[in-house]
């Protein structure tokens, strides 16, 4: 599935809006701030299916827009009610792990400015790397020439590619945009 960047190559200060690059940078900072935050975050119509909780709570990529059909193992389903970031049903969503499909539009009608500026220095910050040979410096702390030794940090030693987003901030996006379900179809 592809979605729209969550930023334009206009976006990109003027020395990478023209980048021949710029279109990729853009859709591989999204995918790792839409990755991160477990939703869409800008609009788009899809379907998510998870096993039910068993709980009255169907927790969902939030916010939902619209919905256009529930179902539960196949079977349509219509006595629940949209709390935003997921959907409430008295009688629960069973117990027996049946998949509840639901069809929806989720996500903000445009994205927050917070959002495109993390996409557009996620992106910038890949475009640099790109450019300067693709090497990894993940979590490098210090150099020393002297017996060459080099120094990093813990949480970025796996880091292969600038497009890495730190836990804390991990937890924010999910946090904000009611992370936990993947769309796994758009329409």
């Amino acid at each position: 599935m592809t979605l729209a960047p969550l930023a334009d190559p206009t976006d990109l200060p003027p020395a990478w809006a023209d980048h021949e690059d710029a279109a990729k940078a853009l859709a591989v900072a999204s995918s790792a701030i839409r990755d991160a935050a477990e939703g869409p975050i800008a609009a788009t119509t899809g379907t998510v299916t998870i096993d039910a909780p068993g709980g009255t709570k169907l927790a969902l990529p939030g916010p939902i827009r619209a919905i256009t059909a529930v179902t539960i193992d196949g079977r349509p389903v219509t006595d629940y009610r949209n709390l935003g970031d997921g959907l409430w049903r008295r009688g629960g969503w069973g117990d027996d792990h049946a998949p509840v499909a639901v069809t929806a539009t989720f996500g903000l009608p445009e994205v927050p400015a917070d959002i495109a500026e993390l996409c557009v220095s996620l992106a910038v910050a890949w475009l640099e790397h790109r450019t300067a040979g693709a090497s990894s410096t993940a979590g490098l702390t210090s150099v020393k020439i002297d017996d060459a030794s080099e120094t990093y940090t813990d949480e970025a030693a796996s880091q292969i590619t600038p497009v890495y987003i730190p836990e804390l901030t991990r937890a924010w996006l999910r946090a904000r945009f009611g992370g936990g379900v993947a769309v796994v179809e758009t329409l």
